[in-house]
């Protein structure tokens, strides 16, 4: 009994210090009391309808002034051994640009490239054209057919750079949020990721053109259930620049003319 009792303050120590790890570890819950008790009360209004989320093309963004955002990502004066052909990124690969309802990223230095093996500094490629941006809408309803995600986002990219006079490769390709409105009750996450399968050389050997495919993944979540999906987007060195796939309004748009032209069409035969 005698150790048990002069055991037993090592013990209480011991759990103290587990139960304030636990706690510190411990992640913060996602949703508020105040909304957990709103979704309970009025599921409906917290239930995403996920065929109700469209992407729309609004157009290009305003003129740029012509500066440049690059990454500072080596020392400009070194001439190393660059294989013209073999594109890489030396951007980043994965970043956030909206964390819960909020713009986190830096458009300045968080972006993908497609540039030539061996190069250490965007300064080692001349003629890049002004950086380019097209803008984005997007929308989603929930089961009432409210709109709960309202958000603006354009896509940036600066293309055109070449080496010796060669190719025609990107840079600061990234994602920059221009407004997010969201209801309470929602959280909403955007997402940008390069895969290095996507970085391809669509020229020739001797006259590269760099192309990649962004990837755009989005979260939408509220105390009942959280829903996901992704949209592509394809850009070339040469300035081409589309949609690949995703819940985009025109892709949807284009469906139906499809549609309605061939039912006309039939009705004539």
């Amino acid at each position: 009994m005698s150790m048990l009792r002069r055991a037993a303050p090592l013990v209480a120590l011991l759990l103290l210090a587990a139960v304030t790890s636990y706690a510190q570890n411990k992640e913060e819950p996602r949703f508020s009391i105040l909304e957990t008790q709103a979704a309970q009360e009025d599921p409906q209004a917290y239930t995403l309808d996920e065929g109700s989320v469209r992407i729309q093309n609004l157009g290009p963004a305003a003129k740029s002034d012509g500066t440049m955002r690059v990454l500072d990502i080596g020392d400009g004066g070194a001439d190393p051994f660059v294989i013209i052909d073999k594109i890489i990124n030396l951007g980043q690969k994965i970043w956030s640009i909206i964390e819960a309802n909020k713009p986190v990223v830096n458009i300045q230095t968080q972006y993908g490239t497609a540039t030539p093996q061996g190069i250490t500094h965007w300064s080692q490629l001349a003629g890049w054209k002004p950086p380019e941006g097209t803008v984005y809408g997007f929308s989603a309803k929930n089961a009432y057919g409210i709109k709960v995600v309202d958000v603006k986002y354009q896509v940036l990219r600066t293309y055109g750079g070449s080496y010796n006079g060669k190719g025609k490769y990107l840079t600061a390709v990234t994602i920059q949020p221009l407004t997010v409105d969201v209801l309470w009750g929602y959280k909403f996450n955007l997402s940008v990721e390069i895969p290095d399968s996507s970085i391809v050389n669509v020229g020739t050997a001797q006259d590269p053109v760099a192309a990649m495919q962004p990837l755009v993944k989005w979260t939408i979540a509220t105390a009942i259930k959280s829903s996901d999906g992704r949209s592509t987007y394809y850009v070339q060195g040469d300035g081409l620049f589309k949609e690949l796939g995703g819940p985009f309004a025109q892709n949807y748009q284009d469906g139906v003319a499809k549609a309605i032209d061939n039912a006309v069409k039939y009705s004539f035969q």
